[in-house]
């Protein structure tokens, strides 16, 4: 081994090797997991109603993106996406800033599993999810369409739907990603990689190589990525971590359990941590 150099990763030139790296590590604690991402349309003749972006991960559906005209378009949505993932994964989870669609979410008995304060500040970010595939009646009848891959003129217009909420917010939705990398000589060997917004960071992966461990390097990594939350006046900080990962190095690093997810994947439990770093007065 070669001197270690601890390295922001501006260029995310090394943003893939993370990835891939923490994918093959998943993959041989808990085998292969299908994963897919699926578009899902509600339309009334050319018009759009509504619109929505899933991702299946750790056999579980995530919606990534939606909008709705009303809470009707919702439920056909929502049906869809029922009907395309039964008996394919274990549930289905959604997050927002949004309390109008918290409480639409909350309406069509998706439960609450979790918090984070201030998320915004002065706000929050509600966790919910559903395990029941009962399909919703509709006042309407509505076209459908699903895809596995989104069709131009209906994803742009929900993404022209959702910067028209974004730009009514009194809040920023802006993402910034932030990435360190470690390297002997030229050989990668981990990295941090997380995302600002909403007055948060996200610590979206953290890696180091098996043969690497040992040498407190994800220690020295999560105080790169923390110094500089701290340098942008970012003080809250969250993570997932499934129970075959690093729960217990979170913890002894002040990261309290703030959500527990079940068969997440199938068998295993999914933490969400979350740390304040604020300087004691």
């Amino acid at each position: 081994m070669g001197d270690l150099k601890f390295i922001e990763d501006k260029d995310f030139k090394y943003n893939k090797n993370i990835k891939d790296s923490l994918h093959a590590y998943n993959r041989s604690q808990t085998g292969y997991r299908e994963k897919d991402y699926q578009h899902f349309y509600v339309f009334d003749d050319d018009k759009l109603l509504g619109a929505c972006h899933t991702k299946m991960a750790s056999d579980w559906c995530d919606i990534k993106n939606i909008f709705y005209e009303d809470k009707d378009v919702l439920k056909a949505l929502l049906n869809d996406i029922k009907n395309y993932y039964q008996g394919r994964v274990e549930g289905i989870k959604f997050n927002s800033v949004l309390p109008s669609r918290v409480d639409d979410f909350k309406s069509l008995d998706f439960i609450v599993k979790g918090k984070l304060k201030d998320m915004p500040s002065g706000g929050e970010n509600v966790f919910l999810l559903t395990t029941n595939f009962t399909i919703y009646g509709t006042e309407e009848k509505y076209e459908k369409k699903s895809t596995s891959w989104p069709i131009d003129d209906y994803h742009e217009k929900m993404k022209k739907e959702n910067k028209k909420i974004r730009k009514s917010l009194n809040f920023s939705s802006e993402v910034v990603d932030i990435q360190y990398v470690v390297l002997d000589d030229d050989q990668f060997v981990g990295g941090i990689y997380g995302n600002f917004q909403y007055d948060y960071l996200f610590i979206n992966i953290l890696y180091v190589d098996e043969d690497y461990r040992g040498q407190h390097i994800a220690s020295k990594l999560m105080d790169m990525i923390e110094v500089e939350a701290a340098r942008r006046q970012v003080y809250n900080l969250y993570l997932t971590t499934f129970e075959f990962q690093a729960l217990d190095f979170y913890k002894n690093r002040g990261y309290k359990e703030v959500m527990t997810i079940y068969d997440f994947p199938l068998g295993f439990k999914e933490y969400t941590v979350y740390k304040n770093i604020h300087p004691k007065k």
